[in-house]
């Protein structure tokens, strides 16, 4: 039989195909999500992590939705940070992330139904990201970029100690 199940820098295995919300840990997710790379490694200049962009997009939300927008991402914590057109090639990979993402949601009390306006906050992000990153221009004309965004370097444990940070205030 395979082993579909993924373990942690904690050492927890957490089980793809049947995530619990007990084997869900937001130190796990923050240190993963912090070391891995946004855009399949391709910024020129340096690490840009998921962590960062995470940060970005709870930035833009408002107060009700800021938690999910920090955890929006948090299935690439176990699953990786997969390139869209991979993903639309692999028809398991859809159903992974939704049951992780409901072991998430579960284990953070989260209600992140306004899946819409979390999308719109990611693309607007994702816009901004790739003007900075990679000098993409005509980003600016298919969605709106919040002005507030500034990718900069930051180091893998900034990242984490950020996204924790973030999430310890939020979820008071």
């Amino acid at each position: 039989m395979t082993c579909t199940c993924v373990r942690t820098v904690s050492g927890v295995e957490v089980d793809l195909l049947a995530p619990k919300p007990e084997d869900i840990r937001i130190e796990d997710i923050a240190h993963h999500l912090s070391k891995l790379d946004r855009y399949n490694g391709a910024s020129p200049e340096f690490h840009y992590s998921v962590a960062q962009h995470c940060l970005h997009v709870a930035d833009v939300l408002p107060p009700e939705l800021k938690l999910c927008g920090l955890l929006h991402d948090a299935t690439e914590a176990f699953c990786g940070d997969v390139v869209s057109p991979l993903k639309a090639l692999i028809p398991a990979y859809k159903e992974i992330e939704v049951g992780i993402d409901s072991a998430v949601c579960e284990k953070f009390g989260l209600d992140c139904s306004d899946r819409k306006t979390i999308k719109l906050a990611d693309k607007a992000v994702m816009a901004a990201e790739m003007i900075q990153l990679f000098g993409w221009l005509d980003m600016a004309q298919r969605t709106s970029t919040p002005a507030s965004i500034k990718v900069r370097p930051m180091h893998w444990t900034e990242a984490k100690e950020r996204f924790l940070a973030m999430f310890n205030h939020l979820n008071q």
